[in-house]
């Protein structure tokens, strides 16, 4: 059963590497397709290939790392709800149809008030308390493999993300980046 498990654990960091590899501009720049298609083409092709690895572990072999109880479905929906809450509030400095490419990107502009104010990233922090909370809910160890996959990603994505960023803000983003945490708010630190 280990061996589903690393095979699946694989999946992910292949789809991962896709994921990033899609969206360098280097990429996008040898594709014949205006900004707005190859951005709905991007998320689509996303989205196909996260449904497919979610459908994949929900059909291995797996087996319970911790027994769930009730405390667990308490801290699993809690984490959860915080979770959907802060994806939600980050994307308040979005527009999600730009972010899918369902309308054209306008100028973008540094974005460093609301949820941005407090982390750079608010949308993978959300996603990773959503995870963590899916983890609690369900403790498999293919849920847990989900999680570490993504945890180990999560360093190499911000990395390239924050490269583009540099590249498109410049200082401004770099005082920033000296500024916010990436994931978390420093609950010490007064703003």
């Amino acid at each position: 059963m280990l061996e589903t498990h690393l095979i699946f654990f694989g999946c992910w960091m292949v789809y991962y590497a896709l994921h990033s590899f899609l969206a360098a501009d280097a990429v996008k720049a040898k594709m014949p397709l205006s900004a707005q298609v190859y951005r709905l083409l991007y998320g689509f092709v996303s989205g196909v290939l996260l449904i497919y690895i979610i459908i994949l572990g929900a059909v291995q072999p797996t087996f319970f790392v911790i027994t769930p109880g009730s405390n667990t479905k308490v801290v699993a929906l809690s984490l959860t709800v915080v979770g959907v809450f802060v994806v939600k509030r980050a994307f308040r400095n979005y527009s999600f149809r730009e972010f899918m490419g369902f309308k054209k990107e306008a100028n973008s502009q540094l974005k460093t008030d609301g949820l941005q104010a407090r982390m750079r990233h608010p949308l993978y922090s959300g996603t990773i308390l959503i995870v963590i909370g899916f983890v609690f809910f369900s403790p498999t160890m293919i849920n847990l493999t989900t999680l570490i996959s993504m945890l180990v990603y999560l360093p190499v994505g911000i990395w390239l993300e924050e490269k583009k960023l540099i590249k498109i803000f410049g200082q401004a983003y770099e005082n920033y980046r000296k500024e916010v945490p990436a994931l978390f708010p420093n609950p010490f630190k007064r703003k």
